[in-house]
């Protein structure tokens, strides 16, 4: 019977086994080195599937800088969710801060002006509109403010400069980054992205530095 090795268990062949075996055994020893290896990236994982206790060394090492990164929480690394940023189904991100979950793009379009109040149920969903309301006649609307159309367009309209509403709602451009005209003030248009929970995030910190 074949032994491992003290520190990672690699098996060690024996000059007896079956040639089938020991290339089966060597594929797994080459599994175990390669997740065990050092990594060096030049800023904490955004992508892939990484253990807890994993460490990321850092590529540019400077003073005042750390030397790398651990991964507290076994999980998913995605980027951090940005706004007003375009984005298409299949992305992954996580919330600003991370609350412990990672999210998937499950309908192309913008991130809106406010981070989502993401879930954390499973599988969840939340369209990325927090903060906006329905489209009011002779309202003052401000820059950055958020309507949505009376009738449903699936797009959302961010104020690109101020000024009251007229006194009846404007025929919306529904092409993302299109503007209409409202009286005096300027509405740019954006697409609804839609977010899915996909489930544990990474949390990565920074370790080591250098004074």
């Amino acid at each position: 019977m074949s032994s491992q090795t003290e520190n990672l268990k690699l098996i060690k062949p024996e000059v007896n086994d079956e040639m089938a075996q020991t290339i089966s055994d060597l594929a797994t020893n080459f599994e175990l080195i390669d997740q065990y290896s050092d990594v060096s990236l030049d800023d904490y994982p955004k992508t892939g599937t990484w253990d807890k206790n994993k460490k990321v060394w850092n590529k540019n090492i400077k003073i005042g800088e750390y030397v790398g990164w651990v991964n507290l929480r076994e999980g998913v690394a995605a980027q951090e969710w940005e706004v007003l940023h375009h984005y298409t189904i299949g992305e992954l991100i996580h919330a600003p801060g991370n609350n412990g979950h990672y999210y998937k793009c499950i309908q192309t379009g913008y991130s809106g002006v406010k981070t989502p109040l993401f879930p954390v149920a499973s599988t969840a969903t939340v369209n990325d509109t927090r903060g906006a309301s329905t489209w009011l006649p002779t309202k003052f609307y401000d820059l950055f403010d958020i309507v949505l159309p009376s009738i449903d367009n699936g797009r959302f309209y961010v104020c690109s400069v101020a000024g009251v509403s007229d006194t009846s709602e404007p025929n919306w451009a529904t092409p993302s980054l299109s503007t209409t005209r409202d009286s005096s003030i300027t509405w740019t248009a954006y697409r609804i992205t839609r977010w899915e929970e996909q489930g544990v995030s990474t949390l990565f910190r920074p370790f080591g530095k250098i004074e």
